[in-house]
């Protein structure tokens, strides 16, 4: 167990009966701040005064404006053309997941559905052709016409009957 006193830390020592004493000789650290009798020194020109220093004078990088990560070039129709094919597919998607999901419609009802996402499909793909490589909507418009290839094989197989 230790104690504090004028800001140094003493050491406890069981003494007699159970008790214990102080033996101020014996001291186990220091606290920082001012001691009594003790001449306290500071260290001129140490390396955190230095670095400190350094980093108070020195000016702050001057910031450029922000580019984006990809930069269109310009809306071409094509690309005007891919971009509302791409809408088109997916309303046409989700219109027929709704029919999908009407208890009131039969396979019979939504075949003429499928055909139209076929040729759809078809659309997009064309219209994909048209766009660079390096175009983000190119990747897009692959995973819409993905998706509805998916939707029309899943028809076409029989996989909704039952």
């Amino acid at each position: 167990m230790s104690l504090s006193r004028n800001g140094i830390i003493l050491a406890l020592y069981p003494g007699q009966e159970g008790l214990m004493k102080i033996d101020p000789n014996m001291v186990i650290g220091g606290i920082a701040g001012k001691t009594a009798g003790v001449k306290q020194t500071s260290v001129q020109g140490s390396v955190f005064d230095d670095i400190l220093k350094g980093a108070q004078n020195t000016q702050p990088p001057e910031m450029s404006g922000m580019q984006p990560l990809y930069q269109a070039g310009g809306l071409t129709p094509q690309k005007i053309q891919a971009l509302n094919l791409s809408e088109q597919a997916i309303d046409m998607l989700d219109a027929y997941s709704k029919s999908l999901g009407d208890p009131n419609l039969s396979l019979k009802d939504i075949a003429p559905m499928v055909d139209e996402l076929s040729a759809t499909r078809d659309s997009v793909l064309n219209a994909r052709s048209f766009l660079s490589d390096s175009d983000p909507l190119k990747g897009v418009m692959e995973e819409v016409a993905s998706a509805m290839n998916g939707e029309i094989l899943r028809f076409r197989r029989g996989d909704l009957i039952g």
